[in-house]
């Protein structure tokens, strides 16, 4: 029986909505990765520059032409004569094959630069995720300091009715309270916005249901390394080009780039005639191919000194960035020894003391406000932190660097 029992546990939890589960961030991410427009976007855009490259670089069709005139011959007789023919351009050298590679590869470097914005796509995510944990952080953090407010505001209102306490300080912690309620409820509903982005953009259903585990938040660390692959989307596409402009200076180099089939067959008054005949362009009657091979080695200096200026403004932005996440880091770790003072020795002591009636109403919230103020400048730094590492890793153009 008891079997049964689990069997029909393990059944019901299997058919259970997975959005009534809790999602880490992993599942988050993989739920936007194979429901991203932007990725859908970027292979369709790839299968339609495929499909224009091979239109633009597609042979000629056949030529057909055809004449008929009426013709008055001054020995014969007169009568109708036509003549039809054919042509055929027809591309020498591989001169079709190095067309398309030279698009392609320029079209695939505009690919690799079109991946960027899946790749900001999802570290936006990773730093919503972090976002919400730490508020869903702060969130738990001041109900457990509301709740436990409350409890004393219970018991000053007995000694209040006891007369050991005054209205006035009575009124003082009710409007305290008061405060503290609204501010609760601010950030419950901020909390519980930032999920729905998150989830919104993760394509992910249930949102009301749904939990995020935050338990697999990236630790906060003074120094982050870039990864041995950093700027890999961007010095990719340059070798795409800079492979599409070599591909070019041996395109031009060609004597004989094609060569131009013709066929026809005439009917005269009194002959019928049958001709073939080959056209060959000569490339050295013409300073195209010499231009072309100029224009390459040109754009070949061109993309080399705007790659230079590209990688050495993102290495100095990603500088920045590790400098200024080196200062957050060192900052958390600050006020967090801040908090964990004001928390064991400082409110204790302070409580106590009024407790005694050696302290003020106003005292002890005074003191109680310092510290929250001081709890909302810990999370805010955090924020901060994963603001800026997120953002790093868009800069150096990875995913993850864990």
């Amino acid at each position: 029986m008891m079997r049964i029992i689990r069997v029909v546990g393990l059944f019901i939890c299997l058919i259970c909505p997975a959005a009534a589960s809790t999602l880490t961030l992993d599942q988050v991410l993989a739920s936007a990765k194979r429901q991203n427009p932007l990725s859908q976007s970027i292979k369709q855009e790839s299968l339609a520059l495929e499909a224009k490259n091979q239109a633009d670089t597609a042979s000629d069709p056949l030529s057909l032409n055809g004449v008929g005139t009426r013709a008055y011959p001054d020995y014969a007789s007169s009568g109708y004569e036509y003549a039809i023919g054919i042509s055929k351009k027809i591309p020498l050298g591989g001169v079709q094959k190095q067309d398309q590679e030279i698009t392609r590869l320029n079209n695939q470097a505009s690919l690799l630069e079109g991946e960027q914005k899946v790749l900001d796509f999802a570290n936006g995510l990773k730093n919503l995720y972090h976002q919400h944990c730490i508020e869903s952080k702060n969130y738990q953090s001041f109900k457990q300091s509301y709740e436990d407010f409350e409890k004393l505001f219970k018991k000053k209102q007995l000694a209040f009715e006891y007369q050991e306490i005054s209205k006035v300080e009575l009124m003082q912690l009710e409007l305290e309270k008061k405060r503290l309620y609204a501010q609760l409820q601010e950030m419950r509903m901020q909390q519980r916005s930032s999920k729905e982005n998150l989830l919104m953009l993760s394509r992910i259903s249930h949102a009301d249901e749904a939990t995020l585990s935050c338990g697999d938040i990236y630790p906060i660390k003074a120094d982050v390394r870039l990864p041995a692959d950093a700027f890999h989307l961007t010095s990719e596409a340059h070798q795409k080009r800079i492979q599409s402009t070599q591909k070019a200076l041996k395109r031009y180099t060609e004597k004989i780039e094609s060569v131009e089939l013709v066929g026809g067959y005439s009917n005269e008054i009194d002959i019928d005639k049958y001709s073939i005949g080959v056209s060959i362009p000569l490339a050295f009657s013409s300073k195209k191919s010499e231009k072309e091979r100029a224009a390459s080695m040109h754009r070949n200096s061109a993309l080399a000194f705007q790659n230079e200026q590209t990688m050495l403004e993102k290495k100095s932005r990603a500088s920045q960035l590790q400098s200024t996440l080196k200062s957050n880091a060192v900052m958390v770790k600050t006020i967090e020894e801040n908090v964990r003072y004001y928390q064991k020795e400082l409110l204790p002591l302070i409580k106590k003391s009024y407790d005694l009636g050696e302290s003020s109403v106003m005292e002890y919230l005074l003191s109680r406000q310092q510290f929250y103020q001081l709890k909302q400048e810990l999370y805010a730094t955090e924020k901060t932190y994963y603001q800026t590492l997120f953002t790093l890793y868009s800069v150096i153009e990875t995913k993850d660097n864990q």
